[in-house]
């Protein structure tokens, strides 16, 4: 049987008949096409009054202009995609770099709904005995009920869901890439170096100390993996109030960062070199810059510079290494604790696994006890069920899934 048909037409106004362009159409014939419906697709020639022309006689016959995301909206409602594999596909569309192109068709393939899946079975099937004890208590053989290898199933599932929540790090840095930020104090050299990082003069350099007062974001893909580069305005005390601004911006950033080159002047004393506090998990790489001048004598021996990358802006020495060495540190995020796990890709995702593992402890509280409250630990496993389903789209809030799909575009 065929599902879809290609021929070559005249695509012609239809009020006037005038030709428009001439192109191909291919129907595609539901259920088999990506939404389940049946649909068409025009490929026309890329001129854009042309597009316009052939959008325009569409409406004109009773179409409307698509919705960001609509068509894969439609795709999940008619079971063709499942929310978590939308997201891999928003992703697939936005993948800077091989590394997230790799991460985002993993998702798009179901690796994380198959995941998923993996938890909600046995907590189905618990919700099944405990409901069924309820509605046939008067049954001998289920009246009988020793509730521990249960409470010790769940248990063993609260931390799976918890090892699965906590890859939510290693799997933004996957999907999203690595935010990476140049810190360190005035004229340390930020914009310079940014500037021989990404290849380019992207930010604005002067001798003048503070002259950097916000925040600079360049994307870059750098050995197969996304890396933002930040550049910050420089941390040190002020009475201006526009350069506390800066600072102020640039502690921000030290908090979300996920690597922080922090730079040191190596022509200035050792003393002056104070690292940010900076908590982990975020990682740390100090910085030697100017090195194209002779460093101060205290510095090689320091214990925190000594081994410190060294580099130079303004003749690029240094810069290859420091670039290899991000990447190996983005590559190393990106993996988590076991290099083969699946990770979640979304705030959402980690949050909705710890709202599931809350109602999962609740249930143990209740079915562990002296006297098991049967029906209590059962509408405990259904929030945990509810709470799964938010990653794969039966119950996701209408408000989230308006956010989801409008960061798609329209075409998709």
């Amino acid at each position: 049987m065929c599902h879809a048909v290609l021929r070559y037409s005249a695509l012609r106004d239809p009020a006037t008949g005038e030709l428009i362009d001439r192109g191909y159409v291919v129907v595609f014939a539901g259920p088999r096409s990506y939404t389940g419906e049946d649909c068409a697709e025009l490929h026309v020639h890329g001129a854009p009054v042309g597009i316009d022309r052939v959008l325009r006689a569409c409406c004109a016959l009773g179409a409307r202009v698509a919705q960001p995301g609509e068509f894969t909206w439609r795709a999940v409602l008619a079971g063709k995609l499942d929310l978590a594999q939308a997201e891999g596909l928003h992703d697939l569309l936005h993948a800077g770099a091989l590394a997230q192109h790799r991460a985002a068709l993993r998702h798009l393939d179901g690796e994380l709904s198959r995941a998923i899946d993996a938890l909600r079975l046995p907590l189905l099937h618990a919700l099944a005995d405990i409901e069924a004890r309820i509605d046939f208590a008067a049954e001998p053989h289920l009246a009988a009920f020793d509730t521990g290898p249960l409470v010790a199933q769940l248990a063993q599932l609260v931390q799976q869901v918890l090892v699965l929540a906590g890859t939510a790090r290693a799997g933004r840095v996957r999907h999203q890439g690595a935010r990476v930020v140049l810190a360190g104090a005035p004229n340390a050299g930020k914009s310079t170096l940014l500037n021989a990082l990404i290849g380019r003069d992207r930010a604005i350099v002067d001798a003048r100390p503070g002259t950097t007062r916000d925040t600079l974001e360049v994307p870059t893909a750098v050995e197969g993996v996304h890396v933002t580069w930040i550049d910050t305005a420089g941390l040190r005390q002020t009475d201006d109030p526009i350069e506390q601004q800066g600072a102020d911006r640039a502690r921000r950033e030290l908090l979300a960062a996920d690597v922080v080159l922090w730079l040191v002047d190596q022509t200035l004393p050792a003393s002056e070199a104070v690292p940010p506090l900076v908590q982990p998990p975020t990682e740390r790489l100090t910085v030697r810059t100017k090195g194209d001048c002779s460093p101060h004598p205290t510095v090689p021996a320091h214990l925190l510079l000594g081994d410190a990358h060294q580099v130079s802006g303004l003749t690029g020495m240094g810069v290859p290494g420091l670039i290899h060495s991000v990447a190996d540190v983005v590559r190393q995020l990106a993996l988590g604790p076991r290099p083969d796990q699946v990770a979640v890709a979304r705030q959402r995702h980690a949050e909705a696994l710890l709202a599931a593992a809350e109602a999962l402890d609740r249930a143990i509280g209740v079915l562990g006890g002296a006297q098991p409250a049967l029906e209590l630990g059962a509408a405990d496993l259904r929030d945990a069920a509810l709470a799964l389903d938010e990653l794969t789209g039966p119950t996701t809030p209408d408000d989230v899934l308006a956010v989801i799909f409008s960061q798609f575009c329209i075409g998709k």
